[in-house]
């Protein structure tokens, strides 16, 4: 019934609405990737052919027939309960809604440099209650939700520039998931205002806090060596053809920050990096995340928003440099492809 509504030409931003409330009607389905995926397949619906319309949409349909629900989840329960303070918090908002008090996208009120910063420390923190809590709280106020999911999704950056590479390598995965549904939910709160996408703020909050493990040790933040700013980008790729060079690639990126580097550069070169790899989905996700994510950081002003930014080049960089590099077959696969569709000969006979 959706892609038939969807192929006559139906509303599609009030059916990505409907679509992600049946996302958000239970807590951070599969690991946060029915919200992710869904929210990717209406961004891509603007610029499909018509004829793949209803491609993009049937692939949505496995994911809601039985995804995983993470209030069913032990974490999520014990040892501490952190279904029923969300869903509290949920009915609060909506007792506020009904009694036509401010409440999220009704205004546009902004939080201060403190505020934030206030915020970003209670979602990193060991007090998941609180961070429920407050959230309601700046939600009830006024505070545009896409601003507070903003947040989030920062929280979720710094713990992949926190993340250990002591911890086992499979893990890089689940602070990734955290990040990627985060800044889904960013994306669709910008443009939408429907009160119950708001849930999705508090399903990322929450699986924030629960990633706190892999922060433990903590990856230290580098910090500017105070030694002549590097300007060959290839120093960094170079870097990125060895394995284990997490650390000092981001140290290459922090002092090329500090010393005035250009990020569009910067970026340009991580992605040079990113597709010269064998390179997984999940890989192209960071990418695409941390990019557009740096670019919302761009609209603000102050010291908040620099050190945001900053997180961001780091969190990309800290990722692509764990999983690089990769044996590199798909570059030269392409090549073989590209030669043939041009009728060029391979080999030659001797």
């Amino acid at each position: 019934m959706l892609i038939t509504a969807i192929l006559k030409g139906i509303d599609t931003k009030r059916l990505s609405e409907m679509m992600l409330i049946a996302a958000t009607d239970h807590f951070y389905l599969d690991g946060g990737h029915v919200f992710d995926f869904h929210s990717k397949a209406f961004e891509v619906l603007v610029w499909a052919n018509v004829s793949q319309k209803e491609r993009i949409l049937t692939s949505l349909v496995p994911m809601m027939a039985r995804p995983t629900r993470s209030e069913e989840l032990h974490q999520w329960q014990a040892p501490l309960n952190l279904v029923e303070p969300i869903k509290q918090a949920v009915n609060e908002l909506e007792q506020n809604a009904a009694q036509a008090q401010p409440i999220g996208g009704s205004t546009d009120a902004q939080l201060s440099d403190d505020t934030e910063e206030q915020l970003l420390q209670q979602l990193l923190s060991d007090t998941p209650e609180q961070t429920i809590a407050l959230l309601r709280d700046l939600l009830i106020a006024g505070t545009a939700p896409a601003q507070l999911a903003k947040l989030v999704a920062l929280a979720a950056a710094e713990r992949i520039v926190r993340f250990h590479t002591q911890n086992d390598f499979g893990d890089w995965i689940a602070v990734l998931h955290t990040f990627t549904y985060a800044h889904a939910v960013h994306e669709r709160l910008l443009q939408s205002d429907e009160p119950l996408l708001q849930r999705a703020i508090f399903h990322g909050a929450v699986s924030v806090y629960l990633d706190r493990f892999l922060n433990v040790p903590t990856a230290a933040r580098p910090k500017p060596s105070g030694s002549a700013a590097p300007t060959n980008h290839q120093e960094l790729l170079d870097l990125l053809d060895l394995r284990q060079q997490v650390g000092p690639a981001a140290q290459w990126v922090m002092d090329y920050i500090h010393g005035g580097g250009e990020p569009g550069a910067l970026l340009n070169t991580l992605g040079h990096a990113l597709l010269r790899e064998d390179a997984e989905f999940h890989s192209f996700q960071m990418y695409e995340a941390a990019v557009a994510e740096y670019d919302r950081w761009q609209t603000a002003a102050g010291s908040f928003a620099e050190k945001a930014k900053e997180t961001m080049l780091l969190a990309c960089t800290r990722y692509l440099a764990a999983h690089a590099p990769t044996a590199r077959e798909l570059p030269h696969t392409a090549k073989i492809a590209w030669r043939l569709h041009k009728g060029e000969r391979l080999f030659e006979g001797e």
